[in-house]
């Protein structure tokens, strides 16, 4: 789509004039409802100005003024008020300059000496300010002012019969006022367009900076911070959280090069993101080859520890098909934990969403505890899945700031859940 603008002020793509046009219809129609409106009154106000000026010709005057002119300003006033002024505008105000200037001249065709020439120079100045009252573009301007001159020579010639010095002076004048009323109505129409450019180019950075922000953070949180730039804290009181790490990734970076290592990093890591956006989950954050998701955190309420289980079955299996794929075995240690969490935004640089508290500290325990490719959780959890779920206890285990822990081993779905699907989401317990 060319942003080129023509000699005529427009621009050379149709498809992009139409969306300017769009744009620009409610400003214009506002803005020619009150010059029209204003215009029209005066025009219409000047009668007073013919009773003084040329009494003898006064009804002669006023019934080119009323007869003529009212007539078109109220259709012209009605289509400026309409939806048809995108289609019709510019017909329009042609036809409603060319009236004025029609009536000016003739009466200043029929006044004695000090009344043509007045009024012949009034339909001068109204040549030239057709870019301003009417907002013509600058074919309807060129098109306005030759009419006009047009129609002095055939009121002079025909009712006037002035000097052809004079005839030559007046529509000479005219002319050359229209012909820069016809430069201002390109300049006009550029820098609206220009504008309109403007405009557009700001609302896709709006729109890409948008995007940016919301690939770190949560809708709801971009928008408070767009709203506070201070910081945000929540608490959450039912929450689950998950902590994946890939097994052996450190002897891995010893033997694959950056490039091929940073690429089945960002495979992985890019499937678990297309995983919990379905599960309507919230990815907090990778660290190194760990990966942290959480449930609760506005979305699944009541079914927080159902959605991430089915989450950590899902990662497992796209491990398994990943490995497949790369020709070498990968696993991971999966640990989850539930509880309550607090979750905000910190900091003034590199900011994220993330989350804090003792239910985060013990699924990073579960996680790095965990035997590889097994899903450790707690107690805790266990007592929220044991009715969709097959677990097998682990035992006790000695926990690092928790003492002994009693945990589990997700398996997987019980049988008769088969087929059951995770709230707020169409996506089954058994995701693929």
């Amino acid at each position: 789509m060319t942003e080129t603008i023509g000699r005529t002020g427009t621009f050379v793509d149709a498809r992009l004039e139409a969306e300017f046009a769009r744009e620009e219809l409610p400003r214009r129609q506002r803005f020619l409802q009150f010059s029209v409106g204003i215009a029209s009154l005066v025009f219409l106000a000047y009668a007073v100005h013919d009773w003084l000026i040329v009494p003898g010709v006064l009804s002669r005057a006023w019934a080119a003024r009323f007869g003529m002119f009212l007539p078109v300003a109220a259709v012209a006033f009605a289509v400026v008020r309409s939806k048809h002024l995108a289609r019709f505008g510019q017909l329009v105000m042609f036809f409603y300059g060319t009236t004025a200037v029609f009536v000016v001249l003739y009466i200043a065709a029929i006044s004695p000496p000090t009344g043509y020439f007045l009024y012949s120079s009034y339909a001068v100045l109204f040549v030239t300010l057709g870019p301003f009252v009417a907002h013509m573009g600058v074919v309807t301007q060129i098109t306005f002012t030759a009419v006009a001159v047009a129609t002095y020579w055939l009121l002079d010639l025909v009712l006037a019969h002035s000097a052809p010095a004079v005839r030559a002076s007046i529509s000479t004048t005219m002319f050359s006022l229209g012909g820069i009323g016809a430069l201002l109505a390109y300049q006009l129409e550029r820098q609206a367009r220009e504008g309109f450019l403007q405009r557009r180019r700001l609302d896709a950075e709006r729109k890409r900076s948008e995007r940016l922000l919301l690939n770190v953070l949560p809708p709801r949180i971009a928008e408070r911070l767009k709203e506070d730039g201070g910081s945000i804290a929540d608490r959450f009181t039912q929450t689950s959280v998950l902590f994946a790490d890939i097994v052996g990734f450190t002897r891995m970076t010893e033997r694959i090069a950056p490039e091929e290592l940073v690429d089945r990093l960002n495979q992985v890591f890019s499937s678990f993101d297309d995983l919990a956006d379905k599960l309507s989950l919230e990815k907090i954050k990778t660290i190194g080859d760990a990966y942290m998701v959480a449930a609760g955190l506005g979305d699944h309420a009541e079914d927080h520890a159902l959605a991430i289980a089915e989450m950590a079955l899902a990662i497992q299996r796209r491990v398994a098909d990943f490995s497949e794929r790369f020709g070498e075995p990968l696993s991971l240690r999966i640990g989850i934990d539930t509880g309550p969490v607090v979750a905000g935004v910190i900091g003034k640089r590199k900011f994220i969403y993330d989350v804090w508290g003792d239910t985060v500290n013990t699924a990073s325990r579960m996680e790095s505890h965990a035997e590889p490719g097994t899903i450790q959780v707690t107690e805790a959890v266990q007592r929220l899945l044991v009715h969709r779920y097959e677990l097998s206890p682990r035992g006790e285990l000695e926990v690092k700031g928790k003492g002994q822990m009693r945990t589990w081993v997700l398996l997987g779905p019980r049988p008769d859940a088969e087929g059951q699907r995770v709230a707020k989401t169409q996506v089954p317990w058994n995701l693929a």
